[in-house]
């Protein structure tokens, strides 16, 4: 071979060496990013450089957190269009058309589009107009880790006891005291293809999570909650949207069936500067199969705000205001609730974040527990979490997660006392 030509072939293998590197580098930070603008930026990127079912990815996560954003809704056409789904990028104009108001020139080229794009061969005008988003989105998360507290037991080993001859201590059985376990956890969210409804969608959802313990089997734990997902957007740019979910849940214990419910919310969504601030009420009836006098209707109203903050990082912070109203024969009858929570991220690395979590909770019964607790008192109880989260991207689509977790309750009566920690160690997969 001339030097001249081997010269020219090392030029070629290192550019495409080079250009194998970037493409992995744009697919770990999308994979990574969390933030909804950094992930617009990247999916520009990746359309830049080819990569349409990259950047489709991008701008799939982007406008499923800020549907409002009508710019992203048109980059995901062009990338669904350019990555062969032409019946899914019809579908993404002709959404974009209808729930926003278009500056005439831009209204102009998206018709233009659609009639070239309906011409394009197994696609026709009437498929393009009641096609519906195909395919499931969510995440799986499997892990194993230690529970300081899985039998929930109780902080204290003496309680008080309110007898007709006075106060009394009474020692606690080691078996109402903490003890560990080891537990293996599954965790599903799976969001199914929506279909229009009115000038929204609607999309069937399913949260799935299953804690099973190594030997305290008594308290392993399954929590299934199937319903539906309505998105309604906003009429024009800049606007918020409205979310609404149907939720049915089944909890068990120990392998029992423990309560059902039915739970309804609604979420609205607005953007404001660089934040985006949200309001929700949510209705739910429980019907506890176990102990029917603690079912009952809770009625809760929040707010929150998320921010994105300088050096890739974001604060979000939610309060919640609760009524939990009782049946009659309930101990403490009805309660109200208040609860508060901060949650701060911070990319370190374009594969690599941290996440920190706190969460205190505040619970007051309007009517005395029991005679035999402190002469029937109210029950007043406080419980605080603090949670530290790392997560590595170590593949498309694959995260590694390791987690601590404490927790600590207070509370006036000393049979609701408790503290626990949590480690644990999972990996988590993205599919879309």
């Amino acid at each position: 071979m001339r030097p001249a030509c081997l010269l020219g072939l090392l030029l070629l293998l290192a550019c495409a060496s080079g250009q194998a590197q970037d493409n992995s580098s744009l697919t770990h930070q999308i994979t990574a990013a969390q933030d909804p603008d950094q992930l617009y930026q990247l999916g520009l990127q990746a359309l830049a450089g080819r990569q349409p079912e990259l950047a489709r990815q991008a701008f799939e996560r982007v406008v499923t957190a800020r549907p409002e954003f009508a710019g992203a809704w048109l980059d995901l056409a062009l990338a669904t269009f350019q990555s062969g789904d032409v019946v899914a990028a019809v579908e993404h104009l002709e959404y974009l058309r209808s729930q926003f108001s278009l500056p005439p020139a831009l209204a102009a080229q998206v018709s233009a589009w659609l009639n070239q794009w309906q011409k394009t061969p197994h696609v026709s005008p009437a498929t393009a107009d009641s096609a519906d988003s195909a395919g499931w989105v969510g995440d799986l998360h499997l892990a194993v880790g230690h529970d300081s507290n899985a039998n929930n037991g109780l902080a204290r080993g003496q309680i008080t006891l309110s007898l007709p001859t006075g106060n009394t201590l009474f020692d606690l059985d080691n078996a109402y005291r903490p003890r560990s376990d080891q537990f293996a956890l599954a965790n599903i969210t799976l969001g199914g293809p929506s279909m229009a409804l009115g000038r929204g969608r609607v999309s069937p959802l399913l949260l799935l999570r299953s804690k099973q313990l190594a030997t305290e089997s008594d308290f392993s734990t399954l929590d299934l909650q199937p319903g539906l997902v309505y998105q309604h957007p906003a009429g024009g740019q800049g606007g918020g949207n409205w979310q609404a979910h149907l939720m049915a849940q089944h909890y068990r214990l120990g392998g029992k069936s423990l309560f059902n419910g039915l739970r309804l919310s609604a979420q609205r969504n607005q953007p404001w500067q660089a934040c985006q601030a949200s309001a929700s009420a949510d209705l739910e009836a429980r019907a506890h199969l176990r102990v029917p006098s603690l079912g009952g209707t809770l009625l809760g109203l929040g707010a929150g705000l998320w921010c994105r903050l300088p050096g890739s990082a974001s604060l979000s912070a939610t309060a919640k205001a609760g009524f939990d109203h009782a049946r009659l024969d309930r101990a403490g009858g009805s309660s109200r609730s208040a609860e508060w929570q901060l949650r701060y991220e911070q990319a370190l690395s374009p594969t690599q974040s941290l996440q920190f979590g706190w969460q205190h909770t505040r619970t007051t019964d309007q009517a005395g527990y029991s005679p035999l607790l402190q002469d029937n008192a109210a029950r007043n109880l406080q419980r605080s979490t603090l949670s530290l989260s790392l997560r590595q991207v170590i593949a498309p689509a694959w995260e590694a997660r390791l987690s601590l977790e404490h927790f600590v309750q207070r509370a006036n009566l000393a049979l609701f006392e408790q503290r626990g920690s949590l480690l644990m160690l999972g990996l988590a997969y993205r599919f879309q």
